[in-house]
């Protein structure tokens, strides 16, 4: 990532002391290998299950605060790839290390947004080497589809900027020289798309193939195995900026928000 714009990125991002934070997971591999580089770099583990609706713990005697992965959390630390903004004035988190937080991106200039995964800004954040094979460097593009933004004229220049911006320009080489049709290929056959679930006992599964994608990405990735149980329950909500033109003028306790399309957006928050 280039130094002058990874100096914008909060304070925390850059403190690397060990086991500060307990990790809050979400559905999907994005946030999975998020998870799994946090714990790499600083020692940090997952202890919190969150499905938008509900909150899980396995240890409620752990104290540590918590630190969301591809969670547009309201408050706290997170990593994010959300557009947490409807416009520009709104309020936004500021521990959040995010790219469209850091460009104000929002409703009126949403098709200028970061497209990629939470993962791959990690990577580059952490100075992470990208893997050593060609697959290995189309799995991590096709993380959260994010090789999508390449292959569509209105979009390329844009993708192919912050790919430079996260000092991945060798990443750009190889979408030139491949087809899309081989990344959709590639996601289907690692089934990338596949969520997290708590089973009824409380134990997380997922039909990912995990020890395929470690030996990919050469970075220890397995579930949590103890079981989890319930520590919240939120509501959320979906809505239009036709209704709402500032988050500000949401009168909830928010837990998390995020744009889910240039007019659209969707929250949770505590009743």
């Amino acid at each position: 990532m280039k130094k002058e714009f990874k100096e914008r990125f909060p304070e925390w991002c850059n403190d690397y002391t060990q086991g500060q934070n307990q990790l809050i997971l979400t559905d999907d591999f994005d946030s999975m290998l998020g998870c799994a580089i946090e714990k790499y770099i600083k020692g940090n583990k997952i202890n919190l299950f969150y499905d938008f609706n509900k909150l899980f713990v396995v240890d409620r005697t752990i104290e540590l605060k918590a630190m969301g992965i591809d969670l547009a959390l309201h408050k706290g630390k997170s990593w994010c790839n959300h557009v947490v903004r409807i416009s520009r004035n709104d309020y936004v988190n500021p521990q959040t290390a995010n790219i469209n937080a850091i460009y104000e991106i929002r409703s009126g200039n949403y098709f200028t947004k970061y497209a990629m995964s939470t993962a791959i800004m990690m990577w580059s954040f952490y100075g992470l080497p990208l893997p050593e094979t060609k697959e290995g460097k189309m799995l991590l593009l096709a993380i959260d589809s994010g090789f999508l933004g390449h292959y569509d004229n209105r979009f390329k220049d844009t993708h192919t900027s912050y790919l430079k911006l996260l000092g991945f320009e060798e990443l750009i080489d190889i979408l030139n020289e491949t087809d899309k049709s081989d990344f959709i290929e590639l996601q289907n056959r690692y089934k990338l798309k596949e969520k997290i679930k708590l089973n009824k006992d409380g134990y997380l599964e997922t039909k990912l193939p995990l020890a395929e994608l470690q030996g990919v990405f050469n970075i220890p990735l397995e579930l949590p195995r103890q079981q989890f149980t319930l520590r919240n329950q939120f509501k959320n909500k979906s809505d239009t900026i036709n209704n709402v033109s500032s988050k500000d003028q949401i009168d909830k306790t928010i837990i998390s928000f995020a744009m889910t399309g240039k007019y659209k957006f969707k929250y949770t928050y505590v009743s």
